[in-house]
Formats: C-alpha cells, structure tokens, sequence
C-alpha cells in the first residue's frame, strides 16, 4: 500500500492557478511556468488565488521605499479587480509605498479607474 502524500496549501491553490496563470506567463520571456512555481515554493513570489482568476506578484525592497509587484495577472477582469484590492490592503499592511506592474497595454485602461497610473518604462533589446 502506497502513503499518499499530502500537499502544502500552496500547492493546492498552485494546481488551480496554474492553467489560469499559464496564458500570462507565455505571454513574456523572463519566466516560465516552471520558474514562477519554484519562486512561488520558495516564497519569493506570492499568489493570490481566485476562483476563476489568479495573480502573482513579490515584494522588492528598494533602499528608499519597499513596492509590491503585480506580475501575472489572469482570468475574469471582475475578479482580478478584487484581487487587487486585497493585494492593497497587505501591501499598505506591510509597509509598501506603492504597487507597480507590467502587462499588455490594454491593461493601462483596465485599471485606470483602480488608481494606476502610467510610468515609463524603457527597455532595449541586446
């Protein structure tokens, strides 16, 4: 008789969140799926899980400001919306100064009525 192993927490909710956070990470080269689940297991990112929609982000302490950073976000926009307000609440919790991410540019309209506002951001490829 085989002992059935049990999961950690994070692992239950990852096996939810993955095939919902899959289409966000493809959409970027700097992770994959495999690598934003290691970074998750090792607690350098943090997932916030939904019903039919997840995100992730970490925390970066600069030296002047400690920001939150909304990574992958994916799902039904309504949910997300949720999400971000919860992600708030434990940012300003844990002493952020701001939140800050990256996406598509539609994004830059989803969540103008959240308070985002654009930032520039240059990027050059080598």
């Amino acid at each position: 008789m085989e002992k059935e192993i049990k999961k950690e927490e994070w692992e239950v909710y990852w096996d939810h969140c993955k095939p919902i956070l899959e289409p966000a990470v493809a959409y970027q080269q700097a992770y994959t799926i495999d690598d934003v689940e290691d970074k998750i297991r090792h607690g350098y990112f943090h997932l916030w899980p939904g019903k039919n929609s997840a995100m992730v982000a970490e925390l970066i302490n600069f030296p002047q400001e400690r920001v939150y950073n909304l990574l992958f976000a994916s799902g039904k926009f309504d949910e997300i919306e949720g999400i971000i307000e919860q992600i708030e609440v434990f940012a300003k919790t844990i002493g952020c100064t701001k939140l800050m991410g990256g996406g598509r540019p539609g994004w830059k309209r989803k969540v103008k009525h959240l308070g985002f506002e654009p930032e520039t951001f240059l990027v050059k490829k080598l």
